[in-house]
């Protein structure tokens, strides 16, 4: 090793020291041994798999389920001056070309790849060249059906041993998994349990209150004007993040809107203007915030709860990685439950309606049954759902759990630019401009402003060459058009849609089989996780930082004070030490035996009785307490 994993730590991140389990996570991948980090949302997790990658010759191969979070990561190094690229669904062929011929030839640092690239055959003949010195699986809880966001492909990661080799480490994070998902990623990944690093997902800093409000827009504006600091505002739907950043604006507060339908370089800015306190107040659906790491959120407000315990606790933890204090609120009202349980059994269609839609999928492309394997579609799911008279969310949940069942894949919307790449050398590039002087200031625009152009694709603004030539985009379109038809360039025009491709051959809708896992065990877990996300908006009586980490199987931990079920105890008539000193002396007995409570308030000797009977009740509200048949108290494990 030249350099040591603090020199690359100061050199490319600019910090003297590591965080928390960082080092360790580290040390145990140079050790050459398969691990599995789990740190809390803005701990640091990519930090564990780049730095081991940069001290080690060869290239880390780091797999990512969402093309915004690969691009973020890529375009994030690459600032750092670190050479990395990512392959993705939706790209051509050619592209996948250039970037493995990159990764197997060129210096390149990292390649990111979604997990359904892992599997093709051009991905397994490519990295069989390369010298992989890591494997990084990033958000490794889509390895578990019990994950919330399981994802088949990952099952298919560990293949990737068979083609780079056993001595290549994997190292797995997450930010989101309880026992049951932790000991199933180290099961398939075959992690050793010494090799399971755990840093609590307790954040101290972190105030957590739900507010039951029947106006959330009035309470929403309160909270930020009482804040008056950096926030993010979540809400479930595109149209509503457009609505509530305009009220918000017309109560004076510098706010913008943010989703995943808007074009690139419009997500680009109000993202940068955000960042950088242009704008106090980002509203954005769940598509904003994976791999932003703003220090200085003072609040994170949800208008509706997610549908997940983990969904909750990674948006909500977007907050305060400063480690100064924040608040995490979310507004709730009952209807907000009917919802919820409507949402979720949109989720899952019937299995009549999954084989609709997808025989109106192969006729839709006009794709005949035994054929259409690994191609690629642009796809826009209102055209198709109006055509075949679908409602466009149950059309979506379908091609979902088709995704799933590995018949296809829908990547996310991402906006692709233009892009040109350079197919023949100087010499014939220069024969070229002398018998075609009239494409010769394009060309000569083209090499001078986008270096690297010989060797990929690089995307190009249109309106920004036609301004400089003096020409309209359309006429440089047509230009890059003769180009390519020459052979000169490789040229791929923009497109916003998100990419269908066919995993295997269309089928007649009658074979189409949707495995248990990714039906009923889903549609099981979902509802768990539904339950539990209930349950931690109407409880009253638990606090809310100690029942979000019991969800990820964490019990050590004392109330944190600071949520609203801790405050609202400490207005009652206890001081929080009485209350604590009673509590501790009723769990100290029923823990020996039952007893009803007139015998237990009379053995309590040093307070009165009516502060005693207080705790009694809230730990009956609070289920820690109950009676059994003989009308005795007992404590509840």
């Amino acid at each position: 090793m030249s350099q040591t994993i603090h020199d690359i730590l100061k050199q490319y991140w600019g910090y003297d020291s590591f965080r928390d389990s960082q080092e360790e996570i580290i040390n145990s991948v140079l050790d050459e041994n398969d691990t599995l980090a789990l740190l809390p949302t803005g701990g640091g997790k990519s930090i564990c798999y780049q730095v081991p990658a940069l001290v080690n010759d060869g290239i880390c191969i780091v797999v990512s389920p969402l093309i915004a979070l690969m691009k973020d990561q890529v375009e994030n190094l690459k600032k750092r001056g670190i050479k990395a690229l990512a392959i993705f669904s939706g790209m051509n062929k050619r592209e996948i070309d250039i970037a493995l011929d990159n990764c197997v030839y060129g210096d390149y640092k990292f390649l990111y790849v979604s997990p359904e690239r892992l599997q093709t055959e051009i991905f397994r003949v490519r990295a069989s060249k390369m010298k992989v010195n890591l494997v990084a699986v990033d958000e490794s809880h889509c390895i578990s059906q019990w994950g919330h966001d399981f994802r088949p492909a990952y099952q298919k990661i560990k293949e990737l041993r068979d083609i780079i080799g056993n001595s290549v480490p994997f190292l797995a994070v997450t930010a989101t998994a309880n026992t049951r998902v932790i000991k199933d990623i180290a099961s398939q990944l075959s992690i050793e349990k010494e090799h399971i690093i755990k840093q609590s997902f307790a954040r101290e800093n972190l105030g957590y209150l739900v507010l039951k409000e029947e106006n959330k827009n009035q309470k929403l504006i309160q909270i930020i004007k009482k804040t008056n600091n950096c926030g993010i505002v979540y809400v479930n739907t595109r149209r509503k993040t457009k609505e509530v950043s305009q009220l918000l604006q017309r109560n004076g507060i510098t706010a913008d809107f943010y989703h995943g339908g808007l074009a690139q370089d419009e997500r680009d800015k109000k993202q940068n203007d955000w960042i950088n306190d242009r704008t106090q107040i980002i509203v954005a659906t769940n598509a904003f915030g994976m791999g932003i790491d703003k220090p200085d959120v003072r609040v994170v407000v949800h208008m509706e709860p997610p549908a997940s315990p983990e969904a909750y606790f990674q948006e909500a933890g977007r907050g305060g990685r400063d480690g100064k204090k924040s608040f995490a609120v979310l507004l709730y009202k009952p209807s907000d439950k009917i919802t919820l349980e409507r949402f979720h059994e949109l989720e899952f269609p019937e299995k009549t309606q999954i084989k609709k839609v997808y025989n109106a999928l192969g006729n839709y492309f006009r794709l005949a049954i035994g054929g259409g394997e690994n191609s690629n579609y642009e796809f826009d799911i209102v055209d198709f759902s109006s055509k075949f008279n679908f409602e466009v969310i149950t059309a979506h949940h379908c091609l979902s759990i088709l995704s799933l069942a590995g018949y296809i894949h829908l990547s996310e919307a991402i906006t692709r630019p233009n892009r040109v790449k350079f197919e023949v050398g100087n010499s014939a590039l220069y024969n070229y401009q002398v018998k075609h002087p009239e494409h010769e200031r394009l060309i000569q625009l083209l090499l001078r402003k986008n270096e690297g152009i010989f060797d990929n694709l690089i995307g190009i603004n249109l309106n920004s060459i036609a301004d400089s030539l003096k020409k309209s985009v359309k006429e440089i379109e047509v230009t890059l058009q003769k180009l390519k038809s020459f052979e000169i360039i490789e040229f791929l025009p923009t497109s916003n849609q998100p990419v269908l491709t066919y995993n295997m051959d269309r089928m007649h809708e009658d074979r189409l089989k949707l495995p248990k896992a990714i039906y009923l065990d889903r549609k099981t877990v979902k509802k768990e996780q539904l339950d539990f996300m209930i349950r931690y908006c109407e409880s009253d009586t638990t606090c809310r930082s100690k029942l979000l980490l019991s969800y990820f199987d964490e019990t050590e931990f004392s109330d944190c004070g600071t949520c609203d079920v801790c405050l609202n105890r400490k207005k009652k008539s206890l001081s929080n030490d009485i209350f604590t000193h009673i509590e501790k002396e009723i769990n100290a007995i029923l823990s020996t035996k039952n007893l009803n409570i007139t015998k237990l308030v009379a053995e309590i000797k040093n307070y009165k009785p009516e502060e005693v009977i207080e705790v009694i009740q809230w730990k009956l509200d609070d289920n820690s307490l109950n009676y059994n048949e003989k009308n005795e108290l007992y404590l509840v494990n």
